[in-house]
């Protein structure tokens, strides 16, 4: 699956998609992993980043029945609220899972928390691999101007800015199966997976 788009944050909120990722297969686990990876840039300059979020249905429904809410900087607070007990951050959390980017990312670079540079899928800005051996789950894929200050406080980022993403979602490592950038949407409508497919946000998980 590849969603290429922009997003300005005076939306506040951007649900980008809802994607499959098939369980893990113990004896070929990297290729058999889920991979989301891709670019994330802005052309514009900003104090503070916005935040990409890949989540679980356990973390997501709070998450997201929060986006509403009408104070933005509670929206944000509340948003993250059981986010932030099990997110990864180098100095918030350095023991979490990998849920969050901060974005836009430098032009040319990888995004500042890619805290493990050789993960990251070449000539992309940012890599998340998923593994569940228990079962296949659906993961839900978003952008919000909300940041985390400095004493892992959460805030809305009330700044315009544009953002553009071009971003590939898909099961098995893009590695191993020889991945070419100019050949890959021909792989992936090939893929033969139940699981790989965008529902609606309020649509249930079976």
């Amino acid at each position: 699956m590849h969603i290429v788009g922009s997003w300005n944050t005076k939306d506040f909120f951007k649900f980008l998609v809802k994607f499959g990722v098939q369980k893990t297969n113990p004896h070929n686990q990297k290729e058999s992993h889920g991979y989301i990876f891709g670019n994330i840039t802005s052309r514009s300059n900003v104090t503070h980043p916005a935040a990409f979020a890949v989540l679980d249905r356990g973390y997501f429904l709070e998450y997201y029945g929060n986006r509403s809410v009408a104070n933005k900087e509670k929206a944000c607070a509340r948003m993250f609220n059981k986010v932030s007990t099990m997110a990864f951050d180098e100095k918030c959390f350095d023991q979490g899972e990998d849920f969050l980017r901060k974005v836009p990312c430098p032009e040319g670079q990888l995004c500042v928390d890619e805290d493990i540079p050789w993960n990251v899928i070449k000539h992309h800005q940012f890599t998340f691999i998923i593994e569940d051996l228990k079962q296949p789950r659906f993961w839900y894929i978003s952008m919000v101007a909300c940041y985390r200050d400095s004493s892992c406080q959460w805030h809305h980022l009330d700044e315009e800015m544009d953002i553009d993403y071009d971003i590939w979602l898909v099961n098995g490592s893009p590695n191993i199966s020889g991945y070419n950038p100019f050949l890959y949407q021909f792989s992936v409508d090939r893929q033969v997976n139940p699981f790989v497919t965008v529902f609606s946000v309020d649509e249930g998980e079976g």
